[in-house]
This record gives structure tokens, C-alpha cells and sequence, in this order.
């Protein structure tokens, strides 16, 4: 699925501004979550771009297979303000296997979550995704184990399809301390199900930036979902070309996609905008006693600091 072989800070923050010229662009980055990735040499050069960059929220590598003691992660956590984790993935391409969440998570990693609501981005593994007894087990373990970490599913649990959200999301429905976020699902019929059974204080809005960049929509084909895009991108699997269409930014389909969803569930306009901004600066003010978020917004211009507390959502029509 990846675009490009390089992603740095500043071609992340022209895709920002080319999908969005009209509003302050935000981001929560990391590095590259697989094996070929040197953890050292990953979370200085993350640490690097967050101190350059202002708007930039960032989190570091982490998981149990990296085989990385607490004071690692704190040494670490000292240089830097991070918010938290994202999970490394030690496999490659679609080679998802039986792995458990058990495997990719420590007692190290979310006890030190546990103890500073750190956040925890978790990309689920196995074909069956969220919707797997062995995944809704192992997230929910979690959850209820270390109640003050703050796990968010990324793709919605890698619900791209209703099938698979409508089998998934009440393994997560009593769980306060676990969120979804949106990134690459373009399905209003997904975020039906989300606004209807965990409302919609729990969904975030997040690109998946550099595959989000590309002109295209994520659509259902059967029971397994392909992208449509124009022509020019890297051959993949699932991956469809074609220069007959009239494509947008996938990254404006995710929030074509929530606003369908959130007109079609009764959201207040409060509601639906709280998606974009509000619910995630919840989660990044909640982190070590706010301390990383001082930090940061210390340092944003004022242009950046006023959307915290004004903001609406991309009008697209």
C-alpha cells in the first residue's frame, strides 16, 4: 500500500496543504512501523521533525518484539514530547498470520501507557481484523487491564466494509478507553454503525497520509474492498487505475464518507465538527498530565494556537 518509498516532514505537509489550502493543517506522525526500521535511529529523526515542525503531535515506535526496556522508552519520552505508541508491526505486506495482541503489546509498553494516559495506536493484525474473537479479546484484555491508556484502533479496527464493522464493534462497545480512527475508510455505512453504537465522541478523523494523498475512493467490491484511483501511482494489490473518473483526495472521502454518516444519524453540527479537532485534542491533552501539549502549543504561531479553541470542518461539496 505505500506510495513512497520516503515520506519526510515536508512532503507530508504539502499533501496537508494541497488537500486542505483552506484550513491550518495539524498532524500526529511516526515513523515507519516494520522490521527494516532501526528504532534509534527512527525516534531521533521523528523528534527532529516534531521540534521543527510545530503542528506536527508526535508518537514513537513501540511493541513488545522490539524487545525495548522501560528506560528506553523514558529516556526517550525525555527527549522528546511524545504522546504515546504506535505499535510496531513485525511483518511485512499482508502477512498478518495469527498474530495476537498479546505478541505486539508488553506489560512494558502499556504499563508506562497505563501510567501516563499515553495514547496507544494499534493497527490490528489477522484477516479477520477487529471482528476476530482473538483480536476483540486481546484489544478488550487491554482495555480493561490498563484502563488509563488510551487505545485507538486504526482504519476503525481495519473495518473498511459494514460486514466486517457490524461483526467488530460490539467487542468494543463498553470500553470508554478504546477509540477508532478514520483513517482510509470511506464507508459511510461503517460510521452508521460507529455513531450508532459508540456515538460519535470516539471516532477520529486521520488520513493515512501519503496513501490518503492520492486522487481516488476505497470501495466495496464483494466482501473485500479495492482502491479506485487515477493513473500514475505505484502498482499494488487492490489497487485499480483508471483516467476516467472524476477522483478527489481519498483524504476528502473519509470526511465525504463522515458526513454522510453523521447527517444520516441526526449529529449535531457540534458533534460531526468535534470529529476533525476536539475529540482528538481530548486525547493529546489527557496525556501526562498535559505536560507534551503545553509543550507543543508553546511553540505553535498564533495562526495554529487560535483553531484549538475555533474550528469548523472542510466544506466539500
Amino acid at each position: 500500500m505505500v506510495t513512497q518509498e520516503e515520506y519526510p516532514p515536508e512532503t507530508l505537509l504539502a499533501d496537508g496543504t494541497a488537500c486542505f489550502p483552506d484550513r491550518p493543517y495539524l498532524a500526529v506522525v511516526f515513523g515507519y512501523p516494520v522490521p527494516v526500521t532501526d528504532w534509534e535511529k527512527d525516534t531521533a529523526f521523528v523528534a527532529r521533525a516534531a521540534q521543527r515542525f510545530p503542528a506536527f503531535f508526535p508518537l514513537m515506535l513501540g511493541g513488545r518484539e522490539l524487545n525495548l526496556s522501560r528506560a528506553h522508552y523514558e529516556n526517550a519520552f525525555r527527549q522528546a514530547p511524545f504522546f504515546g505508541f504506535k505499535v510496531f508491526l513485525n511483518w511485512m505486506g499482508d502477512d498478518y498470520g495469527d498474530k495476537r495482541i498479546e505478541e505486539m503489546l508488553g506489560p512494558v509498553e502499556m504499563t508506562l501507557a497505563h501510567e501516563r494516559r499515553l495514547i496507544v495506536l494499534l493497527h490490528v493484525p489477522r484477516s479477520g481484523r477487529l471482528a476476530d474473537p482473538v483480536i476483540g479479546d486481546g484489544v478488550r484484555r487491554l482495555a480493561l487491564e490498563y484502563p488509563n491508556a488510551q487505545i485507538v484502533l486504526a482504519h476503525c479496527g481495519r473495518c473498511y466494509l459494514p460486514a466486517e464493522m457490524k461483526a467488530a464493534i460490539g467487542r468494543i462497545k463498553n470500553l470508554p478507553n478504546v477509540w477508532l480512527d478514520a483513517s482510509m475508510v470511506m464507508d459511510p455505512i461503517v460510521f452508521q454503525l460507529v455513531f450508532r453504537e459508540l456515538g460519535p465522541n470516539r471516532l477520529l478523523y486521520a488520513t493515512d497520509f501519503p496513501v490518503a494523498a492520492m486522487k481516488g475512493r476505497r470501495v466495496r467490491v464483494r466482501d473485500h474492498w479495492v482502491d479506485v484511483t487515477l493513473s500514475g501511482y505505484p502498482e499494488s494489490a487492490w489497487r485499480v487505475q483508471s483516467d476516467g473518473i472524476r477522483a478527489v483526495f481519498m483524504a476528502w472521502e473519509i470526511v465525504l464518507a463522515i458526513r454522510w454518516a453523521a447527517e444520516l444519524c441526526g449529529l449535531s453540527d457540534s458533534q460531526h465538527q468535534a470529529i476533525y479537532l476536539a475529540n482528538g485534542l481530548r486525547l493529546l491533552q489527557a496525556v501526562d498530565q498535559g505536560r507534551p501539549f503545553q509543550d507543543r502549543v508553546a511553540t505553535l504561531p498564533p495562526s495554529l494556537v487560535s483553531i484549538l479553541s475555533s474550528f469548523t470542518p472542510p466544506a466539500f461539496t
